[in-house]
């Protein structure tokens, strides 16, 4: 199995770092960043007080200043991210292999460090399937997001434009949902441990 480096995918809200796990690096290129997940990462995630419908949206100011260990469990993932795009296409690896749907993740343009990469989560989804449907995921929690003020009217503006945009890119199957996923194996197995600077490295 070949060598590959790892990076640290670090998620940013509120002027804070919401989760941050390693990944090993699949392709670091003009085409994309694609970063392996396996079952069995140890990360970390911001704890505080969280709201929206379904409790999992840290509240604006709820964060109590630490953190938890979190293990990544069930099925490794792998995301690929195009330069510069708002958002990430992510697909599992299950016992059967790939899963047929693909999950597109809005979120900021992913940010080099040098440790990894930095992004912003933007709620909505996107669920991308094989025939080239799509339907939406989270839209109550934008919704509640632009209630609470957590997202401003120009954050949302964004997350709309980036929404038509994963869209198009599904219904033209356009790169990565034209690619052969099985390009990018042989799949490294073993979990990664947190890099110990995951929190000392300075936020965008």
């Amino acid at each position: 199995m070949p060598q590959h480096r790892t990076a640290l995918l670090r998620w940013i809200s509120d002027d804070r770092i919401s989760s941050a796990y390693e990944h090993y690096v699949l392709e670091d290129s003009n085409r994309c960043i694609a970063l392996w997940q396996p079952a069995g990462t140890v990360g970390r995630i911001a704890l505080g007080e969280r709201g929206g419908p379904r409790g999992r949206n840290m509240v604006p100011d709820g964060w109590n200043g630490s953190y938890v260990e979190r293990i990544w469990t069930g099925d490794g993932v792998l995301r690929v991210h195009i330069p510069g795009q708002p958002w990430s296409t992510w697909r599992w690896f299950t016992a059967d292999g790939w899963t047929q749907h693909s999950y597109v993740n809005l979120e900021s343009p992913w940010l080099r460090t040098p440790i990894g990469f930095d992004t912003a989560d933007w709620i909505l989804d996107v669920i991308a399937e094989p025939d080239g449907s799509h339907t939406l995921k989270d839209e109550d929690e934008l919704a509640w997001a632009g209630e609470t003020g957590k997202f401003d009217a120009e954050r949302l503006a964004e997350v709309e434009a980036a929404r038509q945009g994963a869209i198009d890119a599904v219904d033209a199957h356009s790169f990565p949902f034209d690619a052969d996923w099985d390009a990018w194996g042989p799949l490294p197995s073993a979990p990664l441990p947190l890099a110990h600077e995951w929190e000392s490295h300075p936020l965008p």
